[in-house]
């Protein structure tokens, strides 16, 4: 008995052990560099809802990881009239924070690395989850709540369409419009004031509906086509609108991460828009609505044809530039220009002024964030002579305006002068309280 009683200990031994050794993980290589990027590879969630466009940068070190969040924008991937523009900064994953750097740790489970924890930022708390392995990264933002909560959960329509009821004007009109600047010479016979000019053209029937057969105005679109803006206590500001498919119409919610706003202060927000969401947006539209063409951003630029006159032996030659078409858009310098002005809106946010109370809500871009646009922005396109053609061609077919088409031409001629005069000058929204 002595000879098997050691034997026996020793299989006792191990049967105890074996239930021990199975519930070991077993052990995992660490994961090389890589950000992920695109729905397949990147399962990104705030709140519950899926967040496009954005890229993780996962970077190991034993059992921590260096989580790098961002977004850049393709422009070449939007229209083929941008082809040669760099990339630009996108908006961030969390509201206020263009670059999110966090560090977390990991545990293997499952063949994957998990991590959960909780954090925060100037203007966001969270918690957040996820696991990750060679292939895909999952990674939620959970209970995400802004530090300022003004506007949460507050719901708003469009301000409705309301002419005074004695004299001429408006008392109301889902257009925030104020331009107050001195008439330059050239605009001196105009009756009116260039605000006045503004809001007759947002009222003017001049935007083509049931394929040319019809006209609504620009107040009347949005009236019609935006159904109610909501600002949740996370940051999210969901939009439902009136979406068009196959020739027919149905109120639909955008995507819940497509806007997201942030509350500095009681009057001044930034919003952040999200480029993927909207152009899919755009697409689901245009691809059924007629009135809208198939590519949101219009036709590339066509080549300017020039044509040579006169002795070419003495050099007597003059250049002529054809007319322009339709479809003709800024050139390649001009579109660096503008981008350069406005992509650090797109990460840092397009900053806001708000007027709020119980009934209404104000929103619109203020002097210090509009002159300096209208300035860098629409001041060389209009200086453009091709662009200039194309707006006169435009207003010229369209019946409600072509009878404007003389002060219209003095406004563009004017507008750089109007600008240096410009003491206050906003665009936005006027909002009401939604009620059920």
């Amino acid at each position: 008995m002595k000879t098997y009683l050691p034997l026996s200990l020793c299989l006792l031994a191990g049967m105890l052990l074996l239930p021990a050794c199975s519930d070991d993980e077993p052990a995992i290589s660490p994961l090389p560099e890589k950000t992920y990027t695109g729905n397949a590879a990147l399962k990104l969630e705030y709140n519950d809802a899926p967040m496009s466009g954005k890229s993780v940068t996962y970077t190991q070190s034993g059992n921590t990881a260096n989580l790098v969040m961002n977004s850049t924008v393709s422009l070449e991937e939007l229209s083929a009239a941008l082809k040669g523009l760099p990339a630009i900064p996108g908006p961030g994953v969390l509201p206020g924070t263009p670059l999110l750097t966090l560090p977390v740790n990991l545990h293997a489970d499952g063949g994957k690395y998990k991590f959960e924890g909780s954090g925060e930022t100037d203007y966001v708390t969270y918690r957040y989850s996820g696991d990750v392995n060679a292939d895909v990264l999952d990674f939620e933002f959970e209970d995400v709540l802004l530090k300022n909560q003004r506007l949460a959960n507050t719901v708003w329509v469009p301000a409705p369409t309301e002419k005074e009821t004695e004299g001429i004007g408006y008392k109301s009109l889902p257009l925030h419009i104020v331009w107050e600047c001195s008439l330059p010479p050239i605009l001196e016979d105009f009756d009116g004031t260039i605000q006045d000019a503004l809001i007759l053209m947002a009222t003017l029937p001049i935007i083509p509906v049931y394929n040319n057969t019809a006209y609504m105005s620009l107040v009347q679109a949005i009236g019609s086509a935006l159904k109610t803006v909501a600002f949740r206590p996370d940051g999210n500001a969901v939009v439902t609108y009136l979406q068009t498919n196959n020739g027919s119409a149905q109120f639909a919610q955008a995507p819940i991460c497509m806007i997201q706003y942030l509350p500095l202060t009681d009057n001044i927000l930034k919003l952040y828009i999200n480029p993927t969401d909207l152009m899919g947006q755009i697409l689901i539209n245009s691809s059924s609505h007629p009135d809208l063409p198939a590519n949101p951003f219009g036709k590339a630029a066509k080549k300017v044809t020039r044509a040579y006159v006169g002795n070419t032996a003495t050099g007597d030659n003059t250049a002529t530039e054809s007319s322009a078409t339709e479809g003709s858009s800024p050139s390649i310098q001009d579109m660096m220009q503008i981008i350069s002005k406005l992509a650090p809106m797109l990460s840092e946010g397009i900053p806001m002024q708000y007027d709020l109370t119980q009934t209404s809500l104000q929103l619109y871009l203020n002097t210090e964030t509009l002159l300096p646009l209208l300035q860098g922005v629409i001041v060389p396109l209009l200086e453009d002579p091709i662009i200039q053609a194309s707006i006169i061609e435009k207003i010229s077919a369209n019946p409600s305006l072509s009878g404007y088409l003389p002060v219209i031409k003095a406004l563009v001629a004017a507008f750089p002068q109007l600008l240096s005069t410009t003491t206050r000058i906003e665009l936005g929204f006027n909002l009401t309280a939604y009620k059920p």
